[in-house]
């Protein structure tokens, strides 16, 4: 039985959840024994927002997906009725505004961004 393969966005998000909740587990550890826990008030955040970050970009990425999927299915289905033209001129919007947004979005995760207004 073949095993099937874990998709890249969701390998980054269970990873960097793996690294937060460690980091939990480790300061837990720690403040149990009574040891220093002045690391982790660095550590916790960062991992932290590493995993929010992670976890927003694979929703995204799964809604962008999902929008193609369905704008397909739609594509699909038309042609299935009988309505070539109709599919033709969707699938060719659709193609544009897929372009439009993927550019969109390479143009917005370029720009620089303010950083507490510094």
């Amino acid at each position: 039985m073949r095993r099937k393969k874990t998709e890249f966005k969701k390998k980054v998000v269970i990873r960097t959840g793996l690294i937060f909740v460690c980091a939990c587990m480790i300061a837990l550890f720690f403040s149990w024994h009574e040891k220093p826990t002045e690391v982790f008030t660095y550590i916790i955040p960062a991992s932290g927002g590493i995993f929010g970050a992670a976890v927003i970009w694979y929703l995204k990425a799964v809604q962008l997906e999902n929008g193609i999927k369905i704008q397909l299915g739609m594509i699909k289905k038309l042609i299935d009725l009988g309505e070539e033209n109709q599919a033709e001129e969707i699938k060719e919007r659709t193609i544009q505004k897929m372009k439009d947004r993927t550019e969109a979005l390479i143009d917005e995760a370029l720009e620089a961004t303010d950083i507490q207004n510094f």
